[in-house]
């Protein structure tokens, strides 16, 4: 069974990469390293909830407005 951390991450690394977006983007978007998100996607690190509504609000903002320009 997976960890709450594991869970967490899986759910932002499945979002980030199905937006087509880097490692690099998200964390500078969110103001932290490229080591730290990638943790945080691993499970390794279970990160605040400030952080985790930050990356997934950048992510679903950034499809939300590709999706716009595609139509």
């Amino acid at each position: 069974m997976a960890t709450g951390a594991e869970s967490i991450g899986a759910v932002i690394r499945e979002m980030r990469t199905g937006a087509g977006l880097t490692l690099k983007a998200v964390a500078s978007n969110a103001g932290t390293s490229i080591a730290y998100l990638s943790k945080v996607e691993r499970g390794e690190f279970f990160p605040s909830r400030e952080y985790a509504v930050k990356v997934l609000n950048f992510i679903t903002t950034y499809e939300m407005n590709r999706k716009g320009k595609a139509a």
